[in-house]
């Protein structure tokens, strides 16, 4: 699983790009997900709403507690996703510094566990 993130500012970062900055940076996620596609590793791929829309859930002692806000607090927030699948974690990390989120935020790059459920 290929996690992106931004900071903070990202919504600013993308409201002072150009429209054909956009475009471009658009088309380079369109191009990417082709090319996973072609490669057939593609699975899935999903842009997640902003931090500000997240909602914490817990459960402590059966009492509820759902806080406003993304449940860690930190430098760069949750963006998307992609899954993947591949032949190796350096294949995963290649793929990875190729979302255009790279350049502006960060990709974590984290192994999904094969469980049967």
């Amino acid at each position: 699983m290929l996690l992106t993130y931004n900071a903070p500012g990202g919504k600013e970062i993308w409201a002072a790009m150009s429209e054909a900055e956009r475009v471009a940076e658009e088309a380079e996620y369109h191009d990417l997900i082709q090319s996973m596609r072609e490669e057939r590793i593609f699975l899935a791929a999903e842009e997640v709403e902003h931090y500000d829309a997240a909602r914490t859930v817990r459960l402590r002692d059966g009492v509820l507690s759902v806080s406003d806000g993304p449940a860690v607090n930190a430098d760069e927030f949750l963006t998307g996703y992609f899954v993947i699948e591949v032949a190796s974690f350096e294949a995963a990390i290649d793929w990875a510094a190729r979302i255009p989120n790279a350049r502006t935020g960060s990709v974590e790059v984290r192994p999904v566990m094969d469980i049967e459920w």
